[in-house]
């Protein structure tokens, strides 16, 4: 039996392995927002790679990562931390490198070599492309669980990413995807059936969300099925109470 995505109080069970988290649907849903938020209740060591520089934390409460994989620190740097505490990192790779795969790849290992933390992927696509997927990247797919590791990443094509990437995935965090492609590449992922979630995605207002959970137990005969149900928008004070502390924006 996989054990509960979430706590008894409700909240994301970082305790065991780690989880994956995937956000997706087209820009501006709101996808982004909800990453930002679940992603800052993990409370030990995290990093973001966020190639649009779109998604910066607040100034003071992390350290940015400079330069291309022969730059980049292979491990964790202990040297950045103060008084013990969790130690944020941020990465905005350069869109135009040559390298630019390669160089977020170096911050999975980076991680990986570490242990558990946490990582925040803005663009999947990017870093995770069908047939291209680069190596330090899918060991975590694979085994990064049982490093403790939780990965949290962003989408508007699933289409275009490693397939494993959305099948891997403890929760599914589902907006407005309007290209039928998409929506084949996760239902089909997922195992639900595609009319069913088709008529799911058409029920979706603005900014609302089918929520997947992979970690909820199979329903009995004439049960709800719990595993992909509807939630509403995010309440607006909780996107101004992040929009005051990430003054870039999402």
């Amino acid at each position: 039996m996989a054990r509960p995505t979430f706590n008894k109080r409700g909240e994301l069970d970082y305790r065991g392995d780690g989880l994956f988290l995937g956000y997706l649907g087209k820009k501006r849903t709101g996808k982004s927002k909800l990453a930002r938020l679940t992603f800052d209740s993990y409370p030990f060591d995290k990093v973001i790679i966020d190639i649009n520089g779109t998604d910066k934390p607040a100034p003071g409460t992390y350290n940015e990562l400079h330069g291309t994989i022969e730059e980049l620190p292979i491990r964790w740097p202990e040297h950045l931390r103060r008084d013990n505490r969790p130690l944020t990192l941020y990465y905005q790779p350069d869109a135009g490198s040559k390298t630019v795969l390669e160089d977020q790849d170096a911050i999975i290992g980076m991680a990986w070599s570490h242990g558990k933390c946490a990582v925040l992927v803005h663009e999947m696509g990017l870093l995770a492309p069908v047939h291209k997927t680069p190596p330090h990247t899918l060991r975590i797919l694979q085994a990064g669980r049982h490093r403790g590791l939780s990965l949290f990443w962003c989408t508007d094509r699933p289409v275009t990413i490693n397939p494993r990437v959305i099948s891997q995935a403890d929760l599914l965090y589902i907006f407005k995807l309007p290209r039928k492609e998409d929506r084949e590449r996760v239902a089909s992922s997922i195992g639900w059936d595609q009319e069913d979630f088709d008529l799911a995605m058409s029920e979706l207002r603005r900014h609302e969300y089918l929520r997947y959970d992979d970690n909820e137990e199979e329903p009995e005969e004439g049960e709800t099925n719990k595993k992909l149900m509807h939630f509403p928008a995010i309440p607006r004070e909780m996107i101004e109470r992040l929009d005051r502390t990430n003054p870039v924006g999402v």
